[in-house]
């Protein structure tokens, strides 16, 4: 799944993290992801790639967007200086929250382009158009990695779950968003993982 074809300059291309082993190494699907996301960069002549995610493991101590800035550094000569890392992500939701108000509001991006699989593509986007609000342009590609209808139907249930969680909520309000994350979020209301 390729991008809208009026995309021409982007600030950031930013790449979801999946999993991987405890030594970093990232698996099939998150490996696939990264070489979307090096190849987009350099096609588009993005300003930044970033990757995201924390240390999620509970048998390492190695934040996934570090493996994921490893192995794009060392598989596709991306220059270290080229990607930013944002540590502070436990999933998509996050991936946005976290991105934007660390990252593009900071450095004035306006223009992103997130890589996922191809099954996350239209939940990603949606999301992340919800968390960044007016002002940016959100588009989104996708990798082909295969999925099943289990993961089809993940997609459905976490986009209805992400309804409900920001109902009432303002695109693009920050302030009410991390309020939201803080009440109803379980991986970041304590529920699952500490509170933020």
């Amino acid at each position: 799944m390729w991008l809208r074809e009026s995309v021409m300059s982007v600030d950031a291309v930013v790449v979801l993290a999946h999993l991987m082993e405890a030594n970093g190494v990232l698996n099939e699907e998150s490996a696939k992801r990264a070489s979307k996301a090096a190849e987009l960069f350099e096609w588009l002549g993005a300003d930044a790639l970033v990757t995201c995610g924390w240390a999620y493991r509970g048998d390492s101590d190695i934040a996934v967007a570090d493996a994921f800035s490893r192995h794009i550094v060392e598989s596709y000569e991306i220059p270290p200086s080229r990607i930013v890392i944002e540590r502070n992500s436990r999933d998509t939701v996050g991936d946005a929250y976290f991105t934007k108000l660390n990252l593009a509001i900071p450095r004035g991006w306006k223009t992103l382009v997130v890589v996922t699989s191809g099954y996350h593509v239209a939940r990603a986007r949606k999301i992340f158009e919800f968390i960044y609000g007016d002002g940016f342009s959100i588009d989104a590609a996708g990798t082909d990695f295969e999925c099943d209808s289990l993961q089809l139907a993940n997609e459905i249930k976490s986009l209805e779950a992400f309804h409900k969680t920001f109902a009432g909520v303002a695109s693009g309000d920050t302030a009410q968003i991390l309020s939201r994350m803080r009440e109803l979020h379980p991986f970041y209301n304590g529920d699952v993982y500490a509170k933020i």
